[in-house]
Protein backbone atom coordinates (compact mmCIF):
# COMPACT_ATOMS: atom_id res chain seq x y z
CA UNK A 1 0.00 0.00 0.00
CA UNK A 2 1.13 3.50 -0.80
CA UNK A 3 2.23 5.64 2.12
CA UNK A 4 -0.63 7.91 3.08
CA UNK A 5 -0.89 10.90 5.32
CA UNK A 6 -2.83 10.82 8.56
CA UNK A 7 -4.98 13.69 9.67
CA UNK A 8 -5.14 14.37 13.39
CA UNK A 9 -7.94 16.15 15.14
CA UNK A 10 -6.82 18.47 17.96
CA UNK A 11 -8.52 16.08 20.37
CA UNK A 12 -5.76 13.56 19.67
CA UNK A 13 -3.12 15.80 21.24
CA UNK A 14 -5.33 16.48 24.24
CA UNK A 15 -5.92 12.77 24.87
CA UNK A 16 -2.31 11.83 24.28
CA UNK A 17 -1.07 14.63 26.52
CA UNK A 18 -3.29 13.49 29.38
CA UNK A 19 -2.21 9.87 28.95
CA UNK A 20 1.52 10.61 28.77
CA UNK A 21 1.33 13.05 31.70
CA UNK A 22 -0.33 10.50 33.98
CA UNK A 23 2.13 7.70 33.20
CA UNK A 24 5.14 9.92 32.41
CA UNK A 25 5.71 8.11 29.12
CA UNK A 26 6.78 9.33 25.69
CA UNK A 27 4.14 8.96 22.95
CA UNK A 28 4.82 8.99 19.22
CA UNK A 29 2.62 8.34 16.21
CA UNK A 30 4.28 7.14 13.02
CA UNK A 31 2.78 7.31 9.53
CA UNK A 32 2.72 4.06 7.57
CA UNK A 33 6.14 4.63 5.98
CA UNK A 34 7.62 5.18 9.48
CA UNK A 35 9.21 8.45 8.37
CA UNK A 36 8.82 11.83 10.06
CA UNK A 37 7.26 10.60 13.34
CA UNK A 38 4.63 12.85 14.84
CA UNK A 39 5.42 13.49 18.49
CA UNK A 40 2.39 13.93 20.69
CA UNK A 41 1.73 14.19 24.38
CA UNK A 42 3.45 15.74 27.36
CA UNK A 43 6.93 14.45 26.59
CA UNK A 44 7.67 15.69 23.10
CA UNK A 45 11.44 15.20 23.04
CA UNK A 46 13.68 12.24 23.71
CA UNK A 47 14.67 11.78 27.34
CA UNK A 48 18.24 12.74 28.42
CA UNK A 49 19.13 9.05 28.70
CA UNK A 50 18.02 8.36 25.11
CA UNK A 51 19.88 11.44 23.95
CA UNK A 52 23.06 10.07 25.55
CA UNK A 53 22.58 6.76 23.75
CA UNK A 54 21.84 8.39 20.41
CA UNK A 55 24.39 11.18 20.47
CA UNK A 56 27.26 10.10 22.73
CA UNK A 57 27.27 6.49 21.57
CA UNK A 58 26.18 7.27 18.00
CA UNK A 59 23.35 4.74 18.03
CA UNK A 60 20.55 6.87 16.57
CA UNK A 61 20.26 4.64 13.50
CA UNK A 62 19.99 1.54 15.65
CA UNK A 63 17.19 3.14 17.68
CA UNK A 64 15.23 4.01 14.55
CA UNK A 65 15.69 0.57 13.04
CA UNK A 66 14.45 -1.08 16.22
CA UNK A 67 11.36 1.16 16.22
CA UNK A 68 10.65 0.21 12.60
CA UNK A 69 11.12 -3.51 13.25
CA UNK A 70 8.86 -3.57 16.31
CA UNK A 71 6.16 -1.47 14.64
CA UNK A 72 6.03 -3.95 11.77
CA UNK A 73 5.92 -6.89 14.18
CA UNK A 74 3.09 -5.27 16.13
CA UNK A 75 0.76 -5.74 13.14
CA UNK A 76 0.36 -9.41 14.06
CA UNK A 77 -0.17 -8.75 17.77
CA UNK A 78 -3.72 -8.36 19.18
CA UNK A 79 -2.34 -6.19 22.01
CA UNK A 80 0.36 -3.51 22.18
CA UNK A 81 3.70 -5.20 21.55
CA UNK A 82 5.85 -4.43 24.60
CA UNK A 83 9.61 -4.96 24.52
CA UNK A 84 12.81 -3.85 26.21
CA UNK A 85 15.06 -1.90 23.87
CA UNK A 86 18.78 -2.63 23.71
CA UNK A 87 19.36 0.44 25.93
CA UNK A 88 17.27 -1.09 28.72
CA UNK A 89 14.07 0.98 28.44
CA UNK A 90 10.58 -0.35 27.75
CA UNK A 91 8.59 0.55 24.65
CA UNK A 92 5.28 -0.64 23.23
CA UNK A 93 4.07 -0.45 19.64
CA UNK A 94 0.56 -0.79 18.28
CA UNK A 95 -0.79 -0.50 14.71
CA UNK A 96 -3.43 2.11 13.90
CA UNK A 97 -6.08 0.60 11.66
CA UNK A 98 -8.86 2.10 9.59
CA UNK A 99 -11.26 -0.30 7.88
CA UNK A 100 -9.05 -3.19 9.07
CA UNK A 101 -6.09 -1.71 7.20
CA UNK A 102 -2.90 -0.53 8.91
CA UNK A 103 -2.38 3.20 8.24
CA UNK A 104 0.15 4.05 10.95
CA UNK A 105 1.61 3.12 14.31
CA UNK A 106 1.39 4.40 17.89
CA UNK A 107 4.26 3.96 20.35
CA UNK A 108 4.47 4.48 24.10
CA UNK A 109 7.78 4.19 25.82
CA UNK A 110 11.00 5.40 27.36
CA UNK A 111 10.13 4.06 30.81
CA UNK A 112 11.98 1.41 32.77
CA UNK A 113 11.09 -1.74 34.67
CA UNK A 114 14.64 -2.46 35.85
CA UNK A 115 17.01 -0.70 38.23
CA UNK A 116 20.31 -1.41 36.48
CA UNK A 117 21.79 -0.47 33.12
CA UNK A 118 22.43 -3.11 30.44
CA UNK A 119 26.02 -4.29 30.73
CA UNK A 120 26.73 -3.78 27.01
CA UNK A 121 25.65 -0.13 27.16
CA UNK A 122 27.76 0.49 30.25
CA UNK A 123 30.79 -1.03 28.54
CA UNK A 124 30.32 1.04 25.39
CA UNK A 125 29.99 4.18 27.53
CA UNK A 126 33.17 3.44 29.46
CA UNK A 127 35.07 2.61 26.25
CA UNK A 128 34.26 6.15 25.13
CA UNK A 129 35.94 7.42 28.29
CA UNK A 130 32.69 8.93 29.57
CA UNK A 131 31.62 9.30 33.19
CA UNK A 132 29.41 6.26 34.03
CA UNK A 133 27.67 8.16 36.84
CA UNK A 134 26.10 10.53 34.27
CA UNK A 135 24.61 7.62 32.34
CA UNK A 136 23.40 5.89 35.49
CA UNK A 137 21.69 9.06 36.74
CA UNK A 138 20.00 9.64 33.38
CA UNK A 139 18.75 6.04 33.42
CA UNK A 140 17.43 6.21 36.98
CA UNK A 141 15.70 9.51 36.23
CA UNK A 142 13.44 7.73 33.76
CA UNK A 143 9.99 6.74 35.09
CA UNK A 144 9.96 3.34 36.79
CA UNK A 145 6.80 1.28 36.41
CA UNK A 146 5.88 -1.97 38.15
CA UNK A 147 4.69 -4.85 35.97
CA UNK A 148 1.04 -4.44 37.02
CA UNK A 149 1.21 -0.74 36.18
CA UNK A 150 2.72 -1.53 32.77
CA UNK A 151 0.00 -4.08 32.02
CA UNK A 152 -2.78 -1.66 32.95
CA UNK A 153 -1.13 1.22 31.09
CA UNK A 154 -0.91 -0.88 27.92
CA UNK A 155 -4.56 -1.90 28.25
CA UNK A 156 -5.50 1.76 28.47
CA UNK A 157 -3.16 2.55 25.58
CA UNK A 158 -4.98 0.00 23.42
CA UNK A 159 -8.38 1.35 24.44
CA UNK A 160 -7.20 4.92 23.78
CA UNK A 161 -6.05 4.05 20.26
CA UNK A 162 -9.32 2.23 19.53
CA UNK A 163 -11.33 5.16 20.91
CA UNK A 164 -9.43 7.70 18.82
CA UNK A 165 -10.05 5.72 15.65
CA UNK A 166 -13.71 5.00 16.46
CA UNK A 167 -14.38 8.71 17.04
CA UNK A 168 -12.72 9.57 13.73
CA UNK A 169 -10.05 11.66 15.48
CA UNK A 170 -7.45 10.01 13.25
CA UNK A 171 -8.29 9.57 9.60
CA UNK A 172 -6.83 9.52 6.15
CA UNK A 173 -6.50 12.73 4.24
CA UNK A 174 -9.67 11.76 2.45
CA UNK A 175 -9.99 14.79 0.23
CA UNK A 176 -6.62 14.02 -1.36
CA UNK A 177 -7.64 10.46 -2.15
CA UNK A 178 -11.00 11.58 -3.48
CA UNK A 179 -9.26 14.09 -5.75
CA UNK A 180 -6.85 11.43 -7.04
CA UNK A 181 -9.68 9.02 -7.82
CA UNK A 182 -11.87 11.58 -9.58
CA UNK A 183 -8.88 12.78 -11.59
CA UNK A 184 -8.06 9.22 -12.65
CA UNK A 185 -11.62 8.71 -13.83
CA UNK A 186 -11.53 12.02 -15.72
CA UNK A 187 -8.26 11.09 -17.43
CA UNK A 188 -9.64 7.70 -18.51
CA UNK A 189 -13.22 8.69 -19.17
CA UNK A 190 -13.43 6.86 -22.51
CA UNK A 191 -12.24 3.57 -21.01
CA UNK A 192 -13.96 0.87 -18.94
CA UNK A 193 -12.89 1.81 -15.40
CA UNK A 194 -12.69 -0.68 -12.56
CA UNK A 195 -12.02 -0.25 -8.86
CA UNK A 196 -9.23 -2.84 -9.07
CA UNK A 197 -7.45 -0.84 -11.78
CA UNK A 198 -7.71 2.46 -9.91
CA UNK A 199 -6.61 0.96 -6.59
CA UNK A 200 -3.59 -0.70 -8.20
CA UNK A 201 -2.55 2.45 -10.02
CA UNK A 202 -2.95 4.80 -7.04
CA UNK A 203 -1.46 2.37 -4.51
CA UNK A 204 -4.43 2.23 -2.14
CA UNK A 205 -6.59 -0.71 -1.17
CA UNK A 206 -9.99 -1.18 -2.80
CA UNK A 207 -11.68 -1.07 0.60
CA UNK A 208 -10.05 2.29 1.49
CA UNK A 209 -11.12 3.88 -1.79
CA UNK A 210 -14.67 2.53 -1.52
CA UNK A 211 -15.04 3.67 2.09
CA UNK A 212 -13.67 7.16 1.44
CA UNK A 213 -15.70 7.75 -1.72
CA UNK A 214 -18.85 6.64 0.08
CA UNK A 215 -18.08 8.76 3.13
CA UNK A 216 -17.08 11.91 1.27
CA UNK A 217 -19.39 11.80 -1.75
CA UNK A 218 -22.27 9.63 -0.57
CA UNK A 219 -22.04 7.22 -3.50
CA UNK A 220 -20.29 4.05 -4.51
CA UNK A 221 -17.21 3.98 -6.74
CA UNK A 222 -19.32 2.62 -9.60
CA UNK A 223 -21.89 5.39 -9.16
CA UNK A 224 -19.08 7.97 -9.21
CA UNK A 225 -17.76 6.59 -12.50
CA UNK A 226 -21.22 6.70 -14.08
CA UNK A 227 -21.86 10.23 -12.84
CA UNK A 228 -18.55 11.54 -14.16
CA UNK A 229 -19.15 9.93 -17.55
CA UNK A 230 -22.62 11.47 -17.72
CA UNK A 231 -21.28 14.88 -16.76
CA UNK A 232 -18.60 14.60 -19.46
CA UNK A 233 -21.31 13.56 -21.97
CA UNK A 234 -23.29 16.68 -21.09
CA UNK A 235 -20.21 18.90 -21.35
CA UNK A 236 -19.45 17.55 -24.83
CA UNK A 237 -23.04 18.08 -25.98
CA UNK A 238 -23.00 21.66 -24.69
CA UNK A 239 -19.82 22.41 -26.61
CA UNK A 240 -20.99 20.60 -29.77
CA UNK A 241 -24.81 20.22 -29.79
CA UNK A 242 -24.85 18.75 -33.28
CA UNK A 243 -23.07 15.58 -32.19
CA UNK A 244 -25.19 12.45 -32.03
CA UNK A 245 -25.93 10.66 -28.79
CA UNK A 246 -24.28 7.52 -30.14
CA UNK A 247 -20.96 9.21 -30.95
CA UNK A 248 -20.92 11.24 -27.75
CA UNK A 249 -21.70 8.20 -25.59
CA UNK A 250 -18.78 6.40 -27.25
CA UNK A 251 -16.48 9.26 -26.24
CA UNK A 252 -17.27 8.56 -22.59
CA UNK A 253 -16.85 4.81 -22.86
CA UNK A 254 -20.30 3.54 -23.81
CA UNK A 255 -20.37 1.77 -27.16
CA UNK A 256 -23.96 0.65 -26.64
CA UNK A 257 -26.16 3.77 -26.86
CA UNK A 258 -29.21 1.90 -25.53
CA UNK A 259 -27.35 0.84 -22.39
CA UNK A 260 -26.08 4.38 -21.94
CA UNK A 261 -29.61 5.72 -22.38
CA UNK A 262 -30.87 3.50 -19.55
CA UNK A 263 -28.06 4.62 -17.25
CA UNK A 264 -28.58 8.27 -18.11
CA UNK A 265 -32.32 8.12 -17.47
CA UNK A 266 -31.76 6.34 -14.16
CA UNK A 267 -29.41 9.10 -12.97
CA UNK A 268 -31.04 12.18 -14.51
CA UNK A 269 -34.67 11.01 -14.66
CA UNK A 270 -34.87 12.12 -18.28
CA UNK A 271 -33.61 10.51 -21.47
CA UNK A 272 -30.38 11.69 -23.10
CA UNK A 273 -32.39 12.63 -26.20
CA UNK A 274 -34.47 15.04 -24.12
CA UNK A 275 -31.29 16.54 -22.70
CA UNK A 276 -29.78 16.98 -26.16
CA UNK A 277 -33.03 18.53 -27.38
CA UNK A 278 -33.03 21.05 -24.50
CA UNK A 279 -29.47 22.07 -25.30
CA UNK A 280 -30.20 22.51 -29.02
CA UNK A 281 -33.26 24.64 -28.32
CA UNK A 282 -31.29 27.17 -26.28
Amino acid sequence: MKSIDLFFDEQVNKLMTSFSYCFKVHLTIFPLDLKNPLKTGYYTTHCPYCNFIREKLGLSGRCLQQDITMCKQSESSPVPLAYTCYAGLMDAAFPIKLNDEVVGYAMAGQFRTKTSLPAAITQDWQHKGLDPSLLQKAFIDQPYLEKDTVDNMLNLFLMLCDFIVSRDYIRLRQMDITRLVTQWIADHIAEPITLVEVADHLGYSQSSISHIIKGRLGMSFKELCILQKIERFEAIIKSAPSLSIEKTAAQVGYEDPFYFSRLYKKVRSISPSNYVKSVREK
